[in-house]
């Protein structure tokens, strides 16, 4: 009796050391899930940018891929604060893990970032997405670590190139910007760029626009084609020009201290749904565009293009213009300019060549 006695213990302790292991791998994800915060200031919407769609996209990947570890929350509008705030927030990486960054806000982390900004750096899309995804691209952010920020990537911000939208006329040469005041950003960069093209540049924050516009304090202003179409711009302004002379980005960053706390193998699969996200974001952002022009046409905006003739008198004054603010009042040297023109100008010749080679030949 004593010997089947103990053996009945023995057994029951089995199946209550297997009754809890069980229940350790059930309820053990609930407690193991991290969540991850990202945040960024465009709206909740899946229509009318392409930053948030891309966040879905992410969090679809992260989650689907890697099972039960990270729980993605995304707070879009600016819920968090500015993309100061949550950029300065994003380095601790305990409240927000994750930050979407306009080229302006990141410069104020990341100084050599304005080099980036010069204008008329990019001749098209294609050479602008190959250079932010090159080897060189990444290695000119190798210093964000140092900070406590990784850079995963860049997004278009409104579908990448700018136009100039007016109330005066068409713009086809510098000659048209005399006596044009164009609403710039409160950023030296863009008040030199204009300045120096022959504008008179009126910088202010993007909530005093629509009465500058409206009160012809400022004529004219430049933006991504979506906000016109966002912020109906065709009730107070009839020319688009095609300057195309700034290419507007937003950069992905990660907190590096809770990026380095994850494993190799969550590392790997959070960049591969970041670059994914990317790729989604920039289809998005260029049917944006293309949806933004065709509506502002339909609402009476002339649309007109820039020979590129008078481009390159445009790229040579701007480009002196900002060389002047960014080496002597900013501090970056020339050589750097130098450098990321020299890479944009190799990729250009070097993607030509090789559409040749591929499907030219």
């Amino acid at each position: 009796m004593r010997i089947l006695t103990t053996r009945f213990k023995r057994t029951s302790l089995l199946f209550l050391v297997l009754a809890v292991g069980v229940a350790v791998m059930l309820i053990g994800p609930s407690y193991a899930v991290e969540k991850v915060a990202i945040a960024h200031l465009q709206q909740k919407d899946m229509e009318t940018n392409e930053v948030y769609p891309a966040m879905l996209q992410f969090k679809r990947l992260v989650e689907e891929r890697i099972g039960g570890a990270f729980e993605v929350e995304i707070f879009p509008g600016g819920q968090l604060g500015n993309e100061v705030e949550t950029t300065q927030e994003v380095q601790q990486g305990y409240t927000i893990q994750m930050v979407i960054a306009s080229s302006g806000a990141f410069s104020a982390f990341y100084k050599k970032y304005q080099a980036i900004v010069q204008p008329f750096l990019f001749p098209d899309k294609l050479t602008a997405w190959a250079f932010f995804d090159s080897d060189y691209m990444a290695n000119f952010m190798k210093g964000l670590p140092k900070i406590g920020l990784r850079y995963l990537g860049t997004m278009d911000d409104g579908g990448g190139f700018v136009v100039l939208t007016n109330s005066l006329r068409p713009v086809y040469s510098m000659e048209d910007f005399k006596g044009m005041r164009v609403r710039t950003e409160e950023n030296p960069s863009h008040m030199a760029i204009m300045n120096a093209m022959g504008a008179s540049a009126t910088p202010m924050p993007w909530g005093d626009v629509a009465t500058a516009l409206a009160t012809k304090t400022a004529h004219a202003q430049f933006n991504a084609p979506a906000v016109i179409a966002d912020n109906h711009l065709w009730d107070i302004q009839k020319y688009v020009s095609e300057t195309r002379h700034i290419y507007n980005t937003l950069q992905w960053l990660v907190s590096e201290r809770w990026y380095q706390r994850q494993s190799k193998k969550h590392q790997v699969e959070i960049l591969r749904a970041v670059r994914e996200a990317i790729h989604y974001s920039r289809s998005l952002a260029a049917h944006l565009s293309l949806k933004a022009v065709i509506a502002s046409k339909k609402h009476g905006m002339v649309w007109n293009s820039i020979t590129p003739e008078n481009i390159e008198k445009m790229r040579k004054a701007s480009q002196a213009g900002y060389r002047r603010w960014v080496v002597e009042d900013y501090g970056l040297s020339a050589d750097l300019l130098d450098s990321v023109s020299n890479e944009v100008t190799r990729i250009y010749a070097a993607n030509g060549k090789e559409l040749v080679r591929k499907y030219g030949q």
